[in-house]
């Protein structure tokens, strides 16, 4: 343990909670570290409380914490699965707030009078949590709607068990728990989750724009994904109004065994499509945030699924998302070592980690589950075993992994409940071969050539400069080797001569790859006749590459 001469100061009476909290629940490691009346340092092992204990010790600190160990059961790659386990049970249990303190936070917050805006208000909750509470309500113009108001006083206590959680990690940080989860950076994700859904207008665009997202997709017919209307000019930071959905909860429904498989492909479908085509993804799909609508067709042709409550949302970067992509096609497809070489450049891993060692984990992993049929292929189980390797090589991942692993055991947990046999893997294939698809040949086609060829040209023009260089160092023994040879000038002639050829070789390659990609996106895209001259500029790559490939074979066939 790294030493330290002072513990935390206990200035407040929630840090002294806290620590009543822990020690009530035996969690002695954390006692002992804190505690103001221990000024001697403690070599004290490390450990965290049982799951159970855990558990109970975020319920008795309250939402804030509660809402911690929600985000903590999305982070498999962090926890264990009984730890997983424990802290997915965790529930907003809070009583509802009278319907005289909800009446008066709409009367500030509106800016027209409540009855003005609405013909009739039920008083009475539909729902509750930790944060705020839903109401049904009918607005004057006669369109049913759902009251979304957040619980009085809530941000000034979250962000006060914010300042405690950061004084935690920052104390920690040195040490060996904070090296292992990355404590820091942990009470920032949360941070920025937990006041992201305090502010319902984040919530009312992250609604929209999932709802825009959906309403035209090649994975299900137009209209099948609602997403509920948001009424933008009724909504504010602690208020939130939306269309009211009717329909059935997916746990409760009673319909022909083909029917529920169709729901449960689309409900895998819509989540996977937001992962890797839109980037942004609800982050909560548990069982309550779906209903079936039901159609009007007997056949169920026209049924429909909608979407709730869009609070919580990860917004995956372009990088992030193709290295997901790439986990997902490698253990769809069986490859081992993609999977590997994903979850290195998507964690932070230390210079000393065995990536071969990882490699064959990985294989042993995947030959493990693909001696199954595909429909008994539990994809959760196999992306926890996944994260588990990462963990246990102290490779720190970031928080948008475990939010994606947590939604996709979410969605098959939910399909498996519609359809025992429901094979998850060949669902995920054509939707990972559409984002490849997207990648090479859709609208991220030419930003990734464009960002490719920068590099790809700079690295070209380094090539010659860098074997010189490491010649020369070799030459001086800079590099702890002695080298000794005969016709020293000749073998620096040959040397530069077949790295000429090289960089030649390899700027052939690169005019043919963009030139060919170029030429396939003109074709997809079907470019109008006034951008000609564009096409026969991309197809000039091409050519210039086959050109400069011919004269190279040219070259060594006559001349090796």
């Amino acid at each position: 343990m790294i030493s330290r001469s002072s513990n935390l100061p206990f200035i407040s009476s929630r840090q002294a909670e806290i620590l009543e909290v822990v020690a009530r629940n035996g969690w002695g490691w954390f006692r002992s570290q804190l505690s103001p009346s221990n000024n001697q340092e403690t070599d004290e092992e490390f450990t965290l409380p049982l799951p159970s204990a855990l558990r109970q010790i975020l319920i008795d600190l309250g939402p804030t914490f509660v809402k911690l160990g929600q985000l903590l059961s999305t982070r498999p790659d962090l926890l264990s699965p009984d730890y997983i386990a424990a802290l997915e049970t965790l529930q907003d249990d809070v009583p509802p707030v009278s319907w005289s303190t909800i009446e008066k936070i709409l009367q500030t917050d509106l800016a027209q009078p409540i009855d003005e805006i609405f013909a009739e208000i039920d008083k009475k909750p539909v729902a509750a949590g930790s944060l705020g509470q839903v109401h049904r309500a009918k607005l004057s113009s006669g369109e049913v709607v759902a009251i979304k108001v957040q619980r009085p006083g809530i941000r000034a206590m979250i962000e006060r068990d914010l300042d405690v959680l950061q004084s935690i990690a920052e104390f920690f940080n040195g040490d060996r728990i904070g090296q292992a989860y990355d404590l820091i950076g942990l009470v920032e994700e949360f941070s920025n989750s937990i006041l992201g859904e305090l502010d319902f207008r984040r919530e009312a665009r992250n609604t929209d724009q999932l709802r825009t997202n959906l309403a035209q997709s090649k994975l299900w017919k137009p209209g099948q994904v609602i997403v509920p209307l948001v009424y933008r000019h009724i909504t504010t930071e602690r208020v939130l109004v939306m269309e009211w959905i009717n329909g059935t909860k997916l746990t409760q429904l009673q319909l022909p065994p083909e029917r529920q498989e169709e729901i449960a492909v689309l409900v895998v479908r819509v989540i996977m499509q937001q992962m890797f085509l839109d980037r942004i993804f609800h982050a909560d799909p548990h069982p309550g945030n779906f209903l079936y609508v039901s159609g009007s067709n007997p056949n169920g042709d026209d049924d429909k699924i909608a979407l709730l409550d869009c609070g919580m949302v990860a917004i995956l970067d372009p990088r992030t998302q193709r290295i997901i992509t790439d986990l997902l096609v490698g253990i769809v497809f069986e490859q081992p070592r993609q999977v590997a070489q994903a979850i290195r450049e998507l964690g932070f891993a230390r210079l000393d980690v065995d990536i071969r060692a990882i490699e064959s984990e990985f294989d042993r992993l995947l030959r493990r589950f693909y001696t199954r049929p595909l429909e008994e292929i539990n994809l959760a189980e196999l992306l926890n075993a996944a994260l588990k390797i990462p963990r246990d090589n102290k490779i720190q991942m970031p928080g948008a992994i475990g939010l994606f692993a947590k939604a996709i055991a979410n969605i098959e947990g939910i399909a498996r409940q519609l359809d025992p046999n429901f094979a998850f893997v060949e669902v995920a294939r054509p939707v990972v071969t559409q984002a490849l698809q997207k990648r090479v040949v859709g609208e991220q086609a030419l930003p990734n050539v464009a960002r490719s060829s920068l590099y790809f040209s700079q690295l070209l023009l380094d090539l010659p400069q860098r074997v010189d260089v490491l010649a020369d160092r070799l030459e001086r023994s800079e590099l702890g080797l002695t080298l000794r040879w005969r016709d020293q000038n000749d073998f620096q002639k040959t040397v530069r001569k077949s790295t000429r050829r090289i960089t030649l070789a390899v700027l052939s390659l690169g005019l043919m790859l963009t030139g060919g990609i170029l030429t396939i996106a003109d074709a997809v895209a079907k470019t109008p006749p006034k951008s000609d001259w564009l096409v026969i500029w991309h197809q000039s790559f091409l050519v210039a590459g086959m050109g400069l490939a011919l004269w190279l074979i040219t070259g060594l066939l006559v001349k090796p």
